[in-house]
């Protein structure tokens, strides 16, 4: 990814997010298909819907920060504030699995750290 203004600080957020989201997106995808693996109950099905969320905002949260020579316009702070949400969605359901089956916690680690770099970005931002 080209990042082509903003100061070192703001690229250097910008790259975490863009990093944490890819990350997540990989794992969202893994955890989803261990879900349809999984004899379903309310838990699954909501797990399944949270990582589908999540791997739909932060792919448009990685396209939108690749793209954009500036990053501090509405759209991308909303997207940001988006992204936070579903990854905290996706973290919930993911922690309540996580107690069955332990091999979702390498999902909530990786929601954690997109939760933590859109908050890092959003500070630098507003």
């Amino acid at each position: 990814m080209a990042v082509r203004t903003g100061s070192d600080s703001e690229r250097t957020a910008v790259n975490r997010c863009v990093a944490a989201c890819d990350a997540l997106v990989t794992v969202s995808e893994d955890c989803a298909d261990a879900c349809l693996r999984t004899d379903g109950n309310g838990d699954v099905t909501r797990c399944f819907l949270a990582d589908l969320d999540c791997i739909e905002v932060c792919s448009s949260t990685t396209r939108v920060l690749s793209w954009h020579a500036r990053w501090d316009g509405p759209t991308t702070v909303a997207l940001l504030e988006t992204c936070r949400e579903a990854a905290r969605a996706s973290m919930l359901a993911c922690e309540s699995m996580a107690r069955l089956h332990p091999a979702w916690q390498t999902c909530t680690m990786a929601c954690r750290r997109v939760d933590d770099a859109c908050e890092r970005l959003l500070a630098m931002l507003r």
